[in-house]
């Protein structure tokens, strides 16, 4: 969400902005029973804005002094906390009044688009989004105009939009707008979180992209295939043509399994024989998420024939995967039949390579080919309860490329890309067998060593540290990184491991780069 063209506000580099039903400053955000304020202000006669004293009280005037002053104080660090959460969230936030001018647009929307805060908030519509999500922003703030003049509340919003970027690219944002009442329960304002969700976006679109590669591939097969859900619903999801012409029934007459079995086998009798077979043999592939066994069953097709077909497939995931093949002339045809087989068995590999790939493409860095985020987040529950259960020492290193930015900004980002890539080679190829790298975000990565305590994942941050300032990179030269590393501790949470580890890198930044730091100085 943004302002309109040639609007801005006025938030940035201020505590995050609210107003009373009064037009004064007020609460702005309320989350997990934490209030955020900033001192309430009037604009006086003349246009001269002043600040209430600290003396003055608006909420409760009828306290003493003494609970008035403690309140003030839990404010007072309730507004810090919030503060912080804001100026150092990877998100971006940002108020907006009800009239469309943004208020508040905080730090980190320079990491993610490229503008300072307070470019970004000079920025009119057509220069944040792209048309398509330009478009379901105006319609956002037509539907909020008739609500506030019909006396009715904003409402809660959640789109995902297409930002541009400085550098001319775009990113996918999952943006959040809730509405922010004052202590009266007017609407004052708008408070909006936007989410980087590009790698998510294109990761769906590779997966759709190979779902099409494995309808075509599975539509000109001659032997019939039918993909169905394993899922409550029952759906037949797909049929190829093979299988249209095999038994000729629309996917309005058979769409899902239930309907399928009553149209297949009439007669109640052998409907049941089929069904007790069939569902032990989907139950025990599903078991071992293999081949369901083949079985001969006597189907009728949609024009009264009754047809000797040989049905079987694979269970993957939540759905089956069937092969059809007529052998109603056996005796004749028995070349058709392995042929029939082996074009099953064929799309069945087909498919599992096709499922792999996905699976692929799901956990690895579209840029560096290393894991994703994703995937080491996976990797870092594992490795907790690994730890808490057999008492191994566990340790993670998180790596930040110093000032990368500055490679970008001099030679490009394509160069950037590949000092990226080279790095990740240049690490991944001096690490052990069981450690884990991925690219946490950006210039950052992450690395998770099992079975290492602090002393030697130092000792092996500080080796990757002065492999990477030693090596000429082509282009840009030489280059450095700063390493924060962290210990894990028992019964610590993910986040929380992480965090330390975060904090580390922190302090090796603020120390002058080319550094490695341990978190909370684990090794005494």
């Amino acid at each position: 969400m943004t302002a309109a063209a040639g609007e801005r506000g006025d938030g940035v580099g201020r505590d995050l902005p609210g107003a009373g039903a009064d037009g004064t400053a007020g609460t702005i955000m309320r989350a997990e029973g934490t209030s955020c304020r900033i001192p309430r202000t009037r604009e006086m006669a003349g246009g001269e804005t002043v600040m209430d004293a600290p003396d003055e009280t608006h909420d409760t005037p009828s306290v003493s002094e003494q609970a008035r002053q403690q309140a003030e104080e839990r404010l007072q660090a309730s507004e810090s906390r919030c503060r912080l959460l804001a100026e150092n969230a990877s998100d971006v936030i940002w108020t907006m009044s009800l009239d469309g001018r943004i208020t508040y647009v905080s730090p980190s929307v320079e990491r993610l688009r490229g503008f300072t805060p307070e470019e970004a908030m000079q920025q009119p519509l057509e220069e944040i989004l792209t048309p398509p999500s330009a478009a379901i922003t105006l319609d956002y703030f037509s539907r909020l105009e008739g609500l506030l003049q019909t006396g009715r509340p904003p409402e809660r919003a959640r789109n995902e939009l297409e930002y541009r970027c400085k550098d001319g690219s775009t990113i996918w944002c999952d943006v959040h707008v809730l509405p922010v009442y004052s202590a009266d329960g007017i609407p004052v304002e708008l408070l909006g979180v936007s989410r980087d969700i590009t790698a998510v976006k294109r990761g769906e679109s590779a997966a759709k992209r190979s779902e099409e590669r494995i309808r075509t591939m599975l539509q000109d097969l001659p032997v019939a295939i039918a993909v169905a859900s394993l899922e409550p619903d029952q759906r037949i999801l797909y049929r190829n043509t093979a299988f249209d012409r095999l038994f000729g029934w629309t996917p309005q007459e058979i769409p899902t399994h239930a309907d399928w079995f009553v149209r297949a086998y009439p007669e109640e009798a052998y409907r049941r024989a089929v069904l007790d077979r069939w569902n032990a043999a989907i139950a025990l592939a599903a078991e071992q998420q293999g081949q369901v066994t083949p079985h001969e069953f006597r189907v009728t097709s949609r024009d009264g024939r009754v047809k000797d077909v040989v049905i079987g497939g694979t269970v993957l995931d939540d759905r089956l995967i069937c092969s059809f093949a007529d052998v109603s002339e056996r005796k004749r045809f028995e070349a058709e039949l392995v042929q029939a087989r082996d074009a099953a068995e064929t799309a069945n590999r087909a498919l599992r390579k096709a499922n792999a790939e996905l699976q692929r493409v799901a956990v690895t860095d579209r840029l560096t080919g290393i894991r994703n985020r994703a995937y080491f987040e996976e990797a870092v529950a594992a490795q907790i309860a690994r730890a808490a259960r057999y008492d191994v020492p566990v340790s993670l290193l998180l790596l930040d490329l110093d000032c990368f930015k500055a490679i970008n900004d001099t030679h490009g980002h394509l160069v950037g890309d590949r000092v990226l890539i080279e790095l990740t080679r240049l690490i991944g190829g001096h690490l052990r067998e069981v450690d884990v790298l991925a690219r946490w975000g950006g210039e950052e990565f992450v690395i998770l060593m099992p079975h290492c305590g602090a002393r030697e994942a130092v000792h092996a941050a500080e080796k990757l540290r002065s492999l990477v300032a030693d090596r000429v990179f082509p282009e840009v030269g030489t280059v450095t990184v700063s390493v924060g590393v962290a210990e894990y501790r028992l019964h610590e949470s993910d986040d929380a491991w992480i965090k330390r580890a975060d904090d580390a890198l922190y302090a090796a930044k603020a120390g002058g780069r080319n550094r490695v730091c341990l978190a909370d100085r684990e090794m005494g």
